[in-house]
């Protein structure tokens, strides 16, 4: 099979506590809570696999022997490369990319993920874009449906409201001319990008090393077309179990 995922790396980042989850994630890490009757790590790896990505790196935090155990027993059937290296429980996401990064060919790109995150789109597209634009960087956008709904205004008279309607981008100014998208958590990247972060301080990774690549003009968006869904919270893992689905290797949400 011919694919330009075949021999890139996934970092799915899995190693933190799930504290606004509250009890449900004290025995069991974030990642293997199940929709439905997977863990979310489940679907995680067959829409990376299916695209054609075959190495992938867990950088382990809280209980991650147990991600460790399942990924081990779950996929063992399937050639794929899989790299587990522990990063310590609350470690911060650049402390967490500084103790795996070895593991990235130098001047190559991986694909950085949220291992509490659903999505099915199209992953080959977002890595072209990345590469035609060569850039260090390639972030993704997402619509996404508020919690507590949208109000409708137009030239400053109230028009509706819905629970339903989706938002894409938003206005950060009166004039509409500065534009805000959502960002997924989803993004390429390529290793001599993290030339330009400080690893050795707490910092805020994607604030400081997103911010100094698009001052370059070396950054690019991708909004995405297809499912997305985080799993921040228990009302949002209550949302996505109660949708209706069906599975084979995939997951659908009706």
């Amino acid at each position: 099979m011919h694919n330009e995922l075949i021999n890139k790396y996934t970092i799915i980042l899995c190693g933190g506590r799930g504290n606004r989850l509250g009890s449900i994630a004290e025995s069991i890490p974030k990642a293997l809570l199940k929709l439905h009757d997977k863990p979310i790590l489940w679907y995680t790896f067959f829409m990376l696999y299916k695209q054609g990505i075959r190495n992938f790196i867990f950088p382990l935090g809280y209980k991650g022997d147990m991600i460790k155990k399942y990924v081990s027993n779950e996929f063992n059937e399937f050639e794929c490369n899989f790299n587990f290296i522990e990063t310590g429980e609350d470690t911060p996401i650049n402390l967490r990319l500084q103790k795996v990064v070895q593991l990235i060919p130098e001047h190559e790109d991986f694909f950085l993920i949220n291992g509490d995150t659903f999505f099915d789109f199209n992953i080959q597209n977002m890595y072209r874009l990345h590469r035609r634009n060569n850039s260090l960087i390639t972030l993704s956008s997402v619509e996404i449906t508020p919690s507590y709904g949208i109000i409708i205004m137009k030239d400053g008279d109230l028009l509706g409201f819905s629970h339903k309607r989706k938002i894409s981008h938003f206005s950060l100014d009166d004039n509409n001319t500065l534009q805000g998208y959502i960002n997924a958590g989803l993004v390429w990247i390529n290793k001599d990008s993290l030339k330009l972060a400080e690893f050795g301080k707490e910092i805020d990774l994607e604030q400081q090393l997103y911010h100094k690549v698009i001052e370059m003009g070396k950054a690019s968006h991708y909004r995405i077309e297809g499912k997305w869904f985080a799993i921040d919270t228990q009302k949002d893992l209550n949302l996505i179990n109660s949708r209706s689905v069906r599975t084979n290797r995939t997951l659908e949400f009706l």
